[in-house]
Order: structure tokens, then C-alpha cells, then sequence
């Protein structure tokens, strides 16, 4: 298709005009400009491949407005439409950079075969540029890293990728530039202290050179060269979409990688940069708030002519396979392209790199396998370079364990961590530990998601199995403890039981002995006020002033050792004889 873009102010041309393009095959009507800055504005942001230009637009000279267009998109065909068409108005077209002069009222066959002139020499001098930029040394790729919003993780991703890149690509330069101009914290995540911004930059982005970026950026010890937000949040209205144009050309020739920080906060600034990168990745997590500010920032984003939803490409991070959104749900609420490869939630990994500032010291493997997935999608990593296993890669920056001699090398099964990342190793006996060898394991290529979404539902039939087998264990275990505290408690009930009778009964047979002073009579009188379970072990005793009934307790059982067996209760005798 096409792309059309039309600067025409009167209304009856632009509806001829219209209808007439809309009998044609492959033209695509982007929009509608009707003043020379509005199609000046959406040459830049729409980049057409073909123009229409009234010579009545704008109060500026047809000729200008037709030089300004072929000088910012020289392959871009314009068409300059007069209401004649003489041979000096043709040659004045055709001297400012136009491809020919349309004529009202329009003919289709006039109007076709302009078209179809102009497209062909578009086509052939886009290729002819595309070759020249081939050719050309210099030209660097430009990854433009957004958040769906904030906390998502847009800065952590960007710091981690670029460092990756200059792990596995020491030969080239890559640089980070942080255009969340107004709330940046990448020299906070890595304790860079600054004394130039890009702010300073784009002060003098009218008269750019390589020493001005080169004396901008900071060096990290990481390798990575940095382009940092300016500390005053007032200098951020300096950083304009025309500045972060200049800046991101020359960046282009300065680096072989440039990666843009966007934020997760909608700015012109980083409206800027997703237009003009190469690839644009989003950066969200499975959640609702998350996905609808990705869906509307995206439809913003196209509207505006920025870029189309299905240009982007998408990254869902924080992923937790308790969260009631599967991730598997996020290719099915946007057109935008979702990478294979999502991130974990692993706050305890991530903690040292937080803690010292330094990507460096996230020693996990599979991590880095997992960002080193990310750069291959994104179209960073050289054709035929595939992630070493987990236990023959290591860290970026890091030695790998060594083995001590005369041992075999620990390999222990790879774990898919997150959703769509967990593997068991099935029929095989656990290896030692080893702290170098992580648990994020890439998803392989092949992998689709709804076979992904099979081996989900596998490992959780396999924990649900293992579950029911430990909850089977644990009850064993706990079965005669639960017994033995049953017996304890009803065996204290007992006693209490048998204490009460053993009052009751030794009254009843001192106030006997107190009429009768017959210790016969009182062992009758202390029987016939006990329960027939506890008249077994009765022993009385009364002499003198006093009256002590003895029972025996009720034993749950034998083993019951340490409480106590007889109760003996005294009472105080006063004669009545």
C-alpha cells in the first residue's frame, strides 16, 4: 500500500481528489492537511510515500513548502496540484524537488498516470538510499523500551538487556539513554553521579557533533555507555521530539546499539522515540491495570500516527503463576506482537543488583539465558547463536563454578520458572546443589504457547499426585501423637471426676462416724455415695477425730505413667454422742 498524505485547504478538491485516489489500486489516504505546518508535521510523523501539495496551501510559496518535503523525506514523491498545468509551472515543480503538476478538475487517466510515475520513482529511490545506508558504516539500531505504566519494570529490562548485549558483544559500544526526562531514575539504579544531561545535549542539537555526545555520556563500569535525565526536572521542556531526532542520528553513527529508557509515563519525549526506533518493545505485567494502560497508550500512539499497534512488540514481566490473568491471555487483547519470552517475578535475584547497584551481580544463569531470549527476538542476537545450556553458560561478568578434579560436573535439572517455565526431571536422580545454575530457564523456540499451556497442566497433576502422597505421610506421622493427647485429656478429666466423688464420699462417712463412731457403718455410708465404677478401690479409714476415704483412679491405660493413680481425702470429725 501506498501511503498518501494530502495538503489541499479547499474542501471541494479534497472530496474530488479523494474519490478519485479511492478508484486507484494500493493508495492508502492517511490524512488530511490543511495548512503547510499541519503537512509539514504529518510528513514527519506519518513518513508517506506520496504527497499531494495545493499551490494554494499556506501563505508561503508552493515551491518553498515543496523544498522543505523532499529535504526531510528526499524519497518521498510529491505531486504539486495547480488549476493549470503549463510547461513553466512544471518546470518550477520539477526544479523544487516535485515529481510532476496535477491539474483541476481531474481526470482519472491524468491523475493514474502521475500517480503510478511518482510511486515508481519513490520505490526505486527508497532502494537506492536503503543500499546507501547498507553501504554506509555507523549506522547503529535503535531499541525504544516503554512501560505499559509505572513499576512495571521498563528501567530494570533496559539496564539488563543492554548489559547482556555487552557481555556477549564486547567489540561493539552501546549506549542507554534515559528520555523518562522527567522522572529517570537510571543514574539512581546505577549510582552514577553526572554532570551533562541530555538536556545539555539538546541545547545544541542544532549544531551536534560526535565530540558533544562523546563528552555527554558517562562510561559504566559495566561496559555500558550512559545518556542520563537531567537532575532539574525544569530542563525537561528542552528535550523536544525535534532535539531527540538529532540526538538519536548521531547516536546512530557513535554506537552499534542504542537503547532508549522510555519510562512508563506518557511525554512527547517519549512519543519521540517510539516513532523514530527501529523496534519498540512494551514493557507490562499479566494484571488488568497493566494491560488496559498498554491498550490505551497503544491506540493513542496510532492515532496520533506514531506507530501501529502491530509494530510493537510486547514483554510481560513480574510473571506469577498465582495471578488470576494467565499470560497466556495477553496475546489474545492486543494485535501487537507478544514475545515467546516472558520474565519471571524473581525479586530474590534481582536483590543483589538493587543492593549494589551493578547488574554485575545477578549471578543467576538462567536470568541472563532469559535476556539473552529477549535480544534474540528483538533481532540482537547474530543469526545461528542460540543460549548455552544452563550448566555450560555463565553470568555475564561472572567465572563459572569450577569443578574440582577427579569429580563429575553437577548438572541439575532445569526448572522453567514463572508461568510456561517449569520443567521436572522425571526418572533421574537430584544433583548437589549449585548456587551458579539458576531455575529461569528459557522457553525453547519451538515451544508454542498452548503446548506450554499442556505442560502446565501436566506439572500441576504431578504436584497435585505428590501432594496427596506427603499429606498421606504427614498423617501417619501424626495419628498417634493426636491418640496419645486424646488419652491424656480424657485421663485428666478422670481424675478430676474421681476427686469430686472422693470429697463427696469422704463426708458422707465422717458425718456416720460422727452418730454411730462405727467405722463399718462409715465405709457403708462413703460406699453408697460413690458411682458403682468407683466403689471397686475403697478403702476407708476413721479412728479418733478423724475420717480419710482412698479411691482409686480409672486408668486409660497402662503407659499412662507420670499422673496420678489414688486419691485420698481427710475430713474432721466432731462426736455427736
Amino acid at each position: 500500500m501506498t501511503r498518501t498524505l494530502i495538503g489541499v485547504s479547499d474542501d471541494n478538491l479534497v472530496s474530488d481528489l479523494t474519490s478519485l485516489l479511492g478508484e486507484m489500486d494500493g493508495i492508502d489516504i492517511r490524512a488530511v492537511a490543511r495548512s503547510t505546518g499541519e503537512l509539514l508535521d504529518l510528513t514527519m510523523r506519518l513518513e508517506p510515500d506520496l504527497v499531494f501539495v495545493d499551490e494554494a496551501l499556506g501563505v508561503e510559496p508552493v515551491a518553498q513548502t515543496v523544498r522543505d518535503l523532499s529535504t526531510r523525506r528526499p524519497a518521498m514523491a510529491i505531486l504539486q496540484v495547480s488549476p493549470v498545468r503549463t510547461s513553466e509551472t512544471v518546470i518550477k515543480a520539477m526544479e523544487a524537488g516535485a515529481r510532476g503538476v496535477v491539474a483541476y478538475p481531474f481526470a482519472y487517466e491524468d491523475v493514474s498516470s502521475r500517480v503510478i510515475a511518482a510511486i515508481e520513482w519513490s520505490v526505486h529511490m527508497r532502494g537506492v538510499l536503503h543500499g546507501v545506508a547498507q553501504v554506509g558504516a555507523g549506522r547503529g539500531k535503535v531499541i525504544a523500551i516503554v512501560g505499559a505504566k509505572g513499576g512495571v519494570g521498563t528501567t530494570t529490562i533496559a539496564v539488563h538487556l543492554a548489559h547482556d548485549h555487552v557481555s556477549q558483544h564486547p567489540d561493539q559500544r552501546v549506549c542507554l539513554v534515559d528520555v523518562d526526562v522527567e522522572k529517570g531514575d537510571l543514574a539512581a539504579i546505577l549510582e552514577v553521579r553526572q554532570s551533562v544531561s541530555i538536556a545539555d545535549v539538546a541545547k545544541v542539537a542544532g549544531d551536534l557533533s560526535s565530540t558533544v555526545i562523546n563528552d555527554a555520556v558517562v562510561e559504566h563500569e559495566s561496559g555500558v555507555n550512559l545518556l542520563l535525565a537531567p537532575l532539574d526536572v525544569r530542563e525537561a521542556e528542552l528535550v523536544s521530539a525535534e532535539a531527540l531526532r538529532s540526538i538519536v542520528a548521531l547516536l546512530r553513527r557513535e554506537f552499534a546499539l542504542v537503547i532508549v529508557d522510555g519510562g512508563g509515563h506518557v511525554s512527547p519525549a517519549q512519543a519521540a522515540v517510539v516513532e523514530i526506533a527501529d523496534e519498540a518493545l512494551v514493557v507490562t505485567t499479566a494484571d488488568v491495570l497493566a494491560i488496559r494502560g498498554m491498550r490505551r497508550r497503544m491506540i493513542a500512539w496510532e492515532a496520533l500516527g506514531v506507530r501501529e499497534e502491530a509494530a510493537f512488540k510486547v514483554l510481560v514481566n513480574k510473571v506469577d503463576k498465582a495471578s488470576l490473568l494467565p499470560v497466556s491471555s495477553v496475546p489474545k487483547l492486543t494485535t501487537a506482537q507478544v514475545l515467546s519470552t516472558d520474565v519471571p517475578f524473581s525479586p530474590r535475584i534481582l536483590e543483589a543488583s538493587v543492593n549494589d547497584r551493578d547488574p554485575r551481580a545477578v549471578t543467576e544463569v538462567g536470568w541472563w539465558r532469559l535476556m539473552s531470549g529477549i535480544r534474540g527476538e528483538l533481532g540482537l542476537a547474530p543469526s545461528g547463536q542460540r543460549p548455552a545450556p544452563a550448566d555450560q553458560a555463565a553470568a555475564p561478568g561472572r567465572p563459572t563454578q569450577a569443578t574440582q578434579p577427579g569429580q563429575p560436573a553437577q548438572s541439575p535439572p532445569a526448572r522453567r520458572a514463572g508461568l510456561g517455565r517449569r520443567r521436572r526431571a522425571q526418572h533421574s536422580e537430584p544433583a548437589a546443589p549449585n548456587p551458579q545454575v539458576s531455575s529461569l530457564a528459557p522457553i525453547p523456540a519451538g515451544i508454542s504457547r498452548g503446548e506450554r499451556a499442556g505442560d502446565r497442566g501436566g506439572d500441576r497433576a504431578g504436584e497435585r499426585a505428590g501432594d496427596r502422597g506427603g499429606i498421606a505421610l504427614e498423617n501417619v506421622g501424626v495419628l498417634p501423637i493426636a491418640l496419645l493427647l486424646c488419652l491424656i485429656a480424657w485421663q485428666v478429666a478422670v481424675t478430676g471426676f474421681t476427686f469430686i466423688y472422693a470429697g463427696h464420699a469422704t463426708t458422707a462417712a465422717a458425718r456416720e462416724f460422727a452418730v454411730s463412731a462405727d467405722a463399718g457403718k462409715a465405709r457403708a455410708a462413703a460406699d453408697d455415695a460413690l458411682p458403682g465404677a468407683l466403689q471397686g478401690g475403697l478403702a476407708v479409714s476413721a479412728g479418733g477425730n478423724r475420717v480419710s476415704v482412698t479411691l482409686q483412679i480409672p486408668a486409660a491405660a497402662p503407659a499412662l505413667i507420670g499422673l496420678p493413680t489414688r486419691i485420698t481425702t481427710t475430713r474432721q470429725v466432731v462426736p455427736e454422742q
